[in-house]
């Protein structure tokens, strides 16, 4: 762009004029069709009369959409305007030739913005089928050839997923990683929207993606096994997953974490005049006092993490034959719903059949997929806790995202519909332990 617009005032000093102004698009193509906030504004100067002349680089650089260039000769004819282009001389848009011209250089613009489009999707298409990577800037947790592992910065990304899936918040993680000077790919600190981009990016599970769609196994290794990936991007992408704190920014202990024994619904914290309570998200079947609720939950957990046999908690119970079964049985559902989306593309089922047989199986692969998760490492999260001599005091010291962390490991919480009256009790909780 700096070399286009040295040509331009070369000429323009060859032709003795003064630059009034200079207007540039330059993250933005003529062809792109989105708006070009300069070039609209270079047509209202025109209207106004402060342009009475318009040098490019090329007629190109000026529109190579059809609909755009009869605006602009529309404007041309009215305004008197003269144009001239360093590669293609003088553009005459007072006569019926000269208009033709244009039209004419505007069409094999369009031809060739077009055909470049194509060979770029062929190609992108071809890379996609044989796992292959696109060009691009470097991705985080990669070296800039997109097929060596940085392990530096794969680690990063093995301990986020292993965060992410025993109910630590993003939040929390990024301010942590931030804290620790772990930062992204471009060497500045996480944001949401970039960490969570990049902690679901099925790169890191050796996966290859085109237009949404999952292609096969890509050409690299993986950072993440691929069932981890799958359960880190589906808690990620769940519609119900709260992401912000409540009212007056206070994050509770047990939001989404306790749930409704009536109607299966999230507990959220409500507020009445006197108290605050947690409420049944969805039909208020059950309430809870919240203090003495939380008070309750957090004496199960520091009571339990200080017996001497508290270690035995960083054991998993996980069955790993279960887990490669399931991952086993996921794998076949994709493959059905491969052939059925391979049979309607065929033209051997209707669009219907498919949407019926997606319905059926998409919730199986969810379930599938949720069980072949490996489960996260609990060392990270209750590595504070465990073997403290202090366990009440080590609870305390951490912040409300870390105790969150440990209570959606360790706890199921269910409220089911108590005895009526005034007074806090526990009948109707149910609390088992993970």
């Amino acid at each position: 762009m700096a070399r286009q617009e040295a040509d331009c005032r070369a000429l323009i000093e060859a032709r003795g004029w003064a630059v009034g102004d200079v207007y540039r698009d330059n993250d933005t193509s003529a062809y792109s069709g989105r708006v070009r906030p300069e070039y609209e504004r270079l047509l209202t100067d025109i209207e106004a009369g402060n342009v009475r002349a318009v040098v490019a680089w090329h007629g190109d650089r000026l529109h190579r959409s059809p609909r755009e260039l009869e605006r602009f000769i529309d404007l041309a004819e009215r305004t008197g305007l003269r144009i001239e282009t360093v590669k293609a001389g003088t553009v005459d848009l007072s006569t019926a030739s000269g208009r033709a011209v244009a039209r004419t250089l505007g069409a094999w613009a369009r031809f060739e913005s077009e055909h470049k489009s194509d060979r770029i999707r062929r190609k992108l298409a071809e890379n996609a089928a044989a796992g292959k990577p696109h060009g691009g800037l470097r991705p985080f947790g990669w070296e800039p050839d997109k097929m060596t592992i940085r392990e530096s910065e794969a680690a990063v990304l093995r301990e986020s997923a292993n965060r992410i899936l025993a109910g630590e918040p993003i939040r929390a993680i990024i301010r942590d990683l931030n804290e620790r000077g772990l930062f992204n790919a471009s060497g500045t600190p996480w944001t949401h929207p970039t960490f969570r981009k990049v902690i679901i990016n099925p790169r890191h599970a050796g996966l290859r993606f085109t237009n949404g769609q999952e292609v096969g196994p890509a050409a690299w290794p993986a950072i993440i096994e691929p069932e981890t990936w799958r359960a880190v991007s589906r808690t990620l992408t769940n519609p119900e997953r709260v992401t912000t704190p409540g009212r007056g920014g206070k994050l509770h202990l047990l939001s989404g974490i306790a749930f409704c024994g009536v109607c299966g619904a999230p507990l959220r914290v409500g507020h009445s005049k006197s108290t605050k309570a947690y409420r049944c998200f969805v039909k208020a079947c059950v309430s809870r006092r919240s203090d003495y609720f939380e008070e309750y939950v957090e004496e199960i957990i520091i009571e339990r993490l200080s017996r001497p046999d508290a270690a035995a908690l960083l054991v998993s119970d996980d069955d790993g034959g279960e887990r490669e079964r399931a991952a086993q049985e996921a794998e076949r559902v994709r493959h059905r719903l491969d052939e059925a989306a391979l049979a309607f593309a065929g033209g051997l089922i209707t669009a219907r059949q498919l949407s019926t047989i997606t319905e059926q199986l998409r919730p199986q692969l969810a379930d599938l997929e949720a069980a072949a998760a490996p489960p996260p490492d609990r060392a990270k999260v209750l590595g504070r806790l465990i073997g403290s001599p202090d366990v009440r005091k080590a609870w305390e010291s951490l912040n409300r995202d870390a105790q969150r962390a440990v209570v959606r490991l360790l706890l199921s919480i269910t409220v089911n519909r108590g005895r009526r009256g005034p007074g806090w009790s526990v009948d109707g909780i149910e609390i088992e332990w993970r």
